[in-house]
């Protein structure tokens, strides 16, 4: 029972990528290629008896940067569906609010932005046209099942709520223009938070890796007139060489991810 609880929650997420595959499919394609990989590798690294890494060791490392980069690649594609969502979501609201005001049907509403130009919001209104009118389902369900699978939680409140006005009858107008507002006022406290941690962010890049280039070149520079070209075990040149073509790049990939880690949408 809980694999297959496991299975669906997995294939929602591959849904919410837009990957029409089922979830333990994709899951063992995912392994078993991930895994053929990092045996191809090992077999290479044993065959040709390259000393850098051990054989086993960069089968594992094949192995986990390989199951990695496909997580990641999952995971930026329905971080980027969110974020598409919520760009066009003020306007479809805005124009969901205008059609409700002349007493348009709500199917009649979804049909007519679905047939619009609101970009992924547009997208995810088809789901539910093609479920009412290919499909035959109820259109409360199809609106439903596309709540339950949007990445966007904006999306997923909206389209619950919509749900909700067609069963007790509420003015729709009135709920639109509420929610409309409260959509604007939360990008604004987002974007203002946004630029204060920005600007945190740069201080601490000025502060911690640029400052910190000059300050280590002047020092590897000083250390190596004072001690005689040597810096502990290290000659000034190697320890120069290690710190711009090792230190620094790992410095500033950890700064990159670090800006992902924070700035990631998923799961908001």
């Amino acid at each position: 029972m809980e694999g297959t609880s496991l299975e669906i929650e997995f294939s929602r997420i591959l849904y919410q990528a837009e990957i029409n595959i089922g979830g333990s499919m994709f899951l063992s394609v995912w392994l078993i290629s991930s895994l053929l990989l990092a045996v191809a590798v090992g077999g290479v690294f044993l065959m040709l008896s390259i000393n850098l890494i051990h054989p086993l060791n960069a089968a594992i490392l094949t192995f986990a940067v390989t199951s990695g980069a496909v997580y990641f690649q999952l995971t930026s594609k329905i971080q980027n569906r969110q974020l598409a969502i919520d760009r066009n979501l003020p306007f479809a609201i805005s124009h969901m609010s205008i059609l409700a005001s002349t007493g348009t049907p709500p199917l009649n509403l979804l049909r007519m932005l679905a047939s619009s130009d609101h970009g992924a919001v547009s997208a995810e209104l088809k789901k539910i046209i093609h479920s009412v009118d290919i499909l035959g389902k109820d259109v409360i369900a199809a609106v439903l099942d596309v709540a339950r699978t949007t990445p966007s939680p904006h999306m997923r409140s909206l389209l619950i709520e919509f749900t909700r006005m067609i069963h007790t009858g509420g003015s729709l107008e009135t709920y639109l223009h509420g929610r409309l507002d409260q959509l604007l006022e939360i990008k604004r406290e987002v974007q203002k938070e946004l630029n204060q941690s920005l600007a945190l962010f740069s201080e601490m890049y000025i502060t911690f890796i640029s400052t910190g280039v000059i300050m280590s070149v002047l020092g590897v520079t000083v250390g190596s007139i004072l001690m005689g070209g040597t810096i502990g075990p290290f000659q000034a040149g190697d320890l120069f060489n290690i710190f711009v073509y090792f230190i620094m790049p790992l410095a500033n990939v950890i700064f990159f991810v670090l800006l992902m880690v924070v700035y990631s949408p998923h799961g908001d």
